[in-house]
Parts: C-alpha cells; structure tokens; sequence
C-alpha cells in the first residue's frame, strides 16, 4: 500500500499532511485504492509507467485525488471544531459554576425561604470556630502541632474559613488571576479554531487548484500526441472559439418563439424568456409587447448572463456545453450542474469549479454526453408532468444529444483537416 501512497503523494504532495494527521489510517488506504483503480494494477511500477505514459488516466487520478483531498480536509476540519467546541463548553460551564453558590442565595431571599439563613449561620459558626482555635494555639500551653488529629482539623477549619471570605466578600486574588487565565484560554481556543479551520480550508483549496492545474495540462498534452476526438473536447476553450452562438441556435430551435398559454405559469413567454426574466434584465416593469417584440440579439444576452456564464459552459468541452446550457435553461442551474457531476464522478454540490471542469475535460466527450442525457431523461420520468409533457421532454433530449454529439465529431474532423 505505502508504494501507492507515494505514487499518489508524488501527483498531489498536499495529501501528506493529511495522510499523517490521519491517526485511524482510512486516507491511505482509500488513496491506494484509487491509485490501484485508476491504473488497473497493484504493482507501483506498473502504475507508475501508466501514468507516466497516458496522461488521461493521470488527469483522472489527479482529479480524485483532489476529491479525496477535499473530503478528508472537511472531515478533520469538522473534528477540530467539534474538539475545539466540547471544550468551549466545558470551559464556559466551569465558569458559570462560580456564580451558582451566590445566585441560588439570591433566590432563596427573593421567595423569603427560611434555607437561605442556612448559609450564614454555617458561615458565622465556621467564623467562631476559626477564632476560638485561632485563640487556643496563641495561648495553648502544649505543642498542639504534635497530634496528627488537631493538625487535620485545622487544615479543614482554615479552608473552610477561606471559602467562606471568598464566598461573602468575593474571589481572591489568586481566583481572580485564575478568572482571567481562563477568560485569555477562551479567547486563545477561538483563535485557534479560527487558524485550524483557514488552514484547513486553504489546504483543501491548494489541492484543488494544483490538480485542476495539472489536469488541464495533462489534456492538452494528450491533445497535442494525439488529435482524436476525444483529445479535442478535453482541450481548453478561448473565448473565441467557445460554441455559445452555435448552442443558441439550438436552445432558439428547441424553445420556438412568442406565446402566453394562460396554462404556463410563466405568462408571456419568447424565445423562452419570461416577462419575469426579461423585467429582471432590464431593470423595470416590463408588459407582454416588450417580450413580443424583444429581439435575438438581447435574448442572447440574457442566456449568457443567467444561464451560460454561471454554468462555465465557455470553459467545458464541446458538446458536453450545449448539453449543460439546455438542462439549465430547462431545468434549472443546480440541478443541470448536479447532473453533469454526477456523470463525471465528483462531488454534486451544483457549482462548476476546478475539479468540475478537470474531470469533464478528462472524461470521453461522447460517453459523457450519452450519459448525461440517460440521466436527463431518467429525471424527467421522475416528474409528475411525465405523462403529459414526456414526449416532448424525451425529443428535446434526443434532439440536443444528437446536437451535441456532431459538435464533437465537428472539432474531430477540423483537427484533422
């Protein structure tokens, strides 16, 4: 197992520090397992020769790795807080204990209870008793320190007597030293849980972004070795060449032109934009003649800011974007970004960051695309509108993947031209 580990450490140096701080072990065994997976082999060497050799199943180790990362940083942050709070409770509890004695007092005298005397009468009989045997060593005849017995009583006559001063006349100085300890523990404990969880945070982050790194990279060297279709889609999008022009044409396709079904709760509705959606845009109320007569040029627009640029469709490989930006504008932003991790194998948390964008570019175009929309349908079937809306959602489907897929063949045969 500690080969794999080193292999994996080699690829992201960040896990080490989480490997050691890992008392239970669980991190390197389920990095030696994902090593072991992504190359097929239990062999270091063999595994090393792989990923030195096929650097898509090297940006593919780089981005679960990044995952494991992350997880783990989570996890151990999480731990932290949760030590880091059990003692801010037991810190605060103690403290609240020193002011009970005296609150219960104050009751007991608000409700005129004859128990609350009880605590003056034991202090003033413990007073007395520390004044007589204080009087009785000054004028004792006999060496009283010779009798073990007499030497425990006092012992426990003169903590009494102290407790008593710190009850009615407050904390000494040495309780109020002892206060102010505790009061600096408290302030130094939030201070470092603050510490523990930005570092936590940056640790998990730093992984991300060097395994994104190195897994873009890793694409775009597959993509110069060899111009398959595959090696094309990973490759990275200037915006110049990015497919949001092309991919319009098929949402203008797919969403058709002015209605206002008194049935749709979106009201007026063109080029599937809402009067809600078109009033969010221009900043004022708007009426049904302004959706009717908005132009393409400004629904353009309008797909770009609330639907393309969040998603990073710019960014994601061709085809897999056309895919993105139709179920968001159907369905929703998280819930097609959802989707779309969960086919590539990363964490569903419905936002397109590094590892999102490394595992898409990593992954086969076509196969992604094919599956993405297995999944859609699989969504669609799930919904109460199936029996009515269904056919329709199933050739809108079909119809963008086929969209999608000649987009990938598309960039195949340029490459190779």
């Amino acid at each position: 197992m500690l080969p794999l580990v080193a292999i994996a450490t080699s690829i992201l140096p960040d896990l080490i520090k989480l490997i050691a701080g890992d008392k239970a072990g669980t991190i390197a065994s389920e990095v030696a397992n994902t090593v072991q997976k992504v190359t097929g082999t239990t062999d270091p060497a063999a595994a090393k020769q792989k990923l030195d050799t096929d650097p898509a199943v090297a940006a593919s180790l780089q981005v679960q790795l990044a995952q494991i990362a992350l997880s783990a940083s989570k996890a151990q942050n999480d731990a932290l807080n949760q030590q880091r709070q059990a003692e801010l409770d037991d810190l605060k509890q103690r403290l609240g204990d020193v002011q009970s004695a005296r609150t219960s007092l104050l009751d007991l005298a608000r409700d005129q209870s004859p128990i609350v005397w009880i605590p003056p009468a034991v202090s003033f009989l413990v007073m007395i008793g520390f004044y007589v045997l204080l009087w009785m060593l000054i004028h004792a005849t006999d060496d009283l320190s010779k009798n073990q017995l007499i030497n425990i009583c006092i012992g426990a006559l003169v903590a009494a007597f102290s407790t008593v001063v710190n009850f009615w006349l407050g904390s000494s100085k040495g309780s109020q030293d002892k206060e102010k300890v505790q009061a600096a523990q408290t302030s130094e404990i939030l201070k470092q849980q603050a510490q523990q969880t930005s570092a936590a945070q940056s640790t998990a982050s730093a992984a991300i972004e060097k395994a994104a790194t190195a897994s873009v990279a890793a694409a775009t060297a597959s993509a110069s070795r060899a111009p398959s279709a595959s090696a094309a889609a990973a490759a990275p999008k200037t915006d110049a060449s990015t497919n949001f022009s092309q991919c319009m044409d098929v949402i203008f396709r797919e969403e058709g032109g002015y209605t206002d079904d008194p049935q749709d709760p979106g009201g007026p509705t063109n080029f599937g934009i809402t009067i809600a959606d078109l009033k969010e845009w221009r900043g004022h109320d708007v009426t049904p003649d302004d959706v009717r007569t908005m132009t393409k040029v400004e629904a353009q627009e309008i797909y770009r800011s609330k639907y393309w640029n969040p998603m990073q469709c710019g960014d994601l490989p061709n085809g897999i974007d056309l895919e993105l930006f139709d179920f968001g504008v159907n369905a929703g932003i998280r819930t097609a970004v959802k989707m779309l991790q969960l086919v590539i194998g990363v964490t569903a948390d419905g936002s397109v960051g590094p590892v999102t964008l490394s595992a898409a570019k990593a992954g086969n175009p076509r196969t992604l695309i094919e599956s993405f929309s297995q999944h859609r349908l699989d969504y669609y079937r799930a919904l109460p509108g199936w029996p009515h809306f269904g056919a329709g959602w199933t050739n809108r489907t079909n119809s963008v993947e086929q969209a999608a897929l000649n987009m990938v063949g598309q960039t195949a045969l340029a490459l190779v031209a």
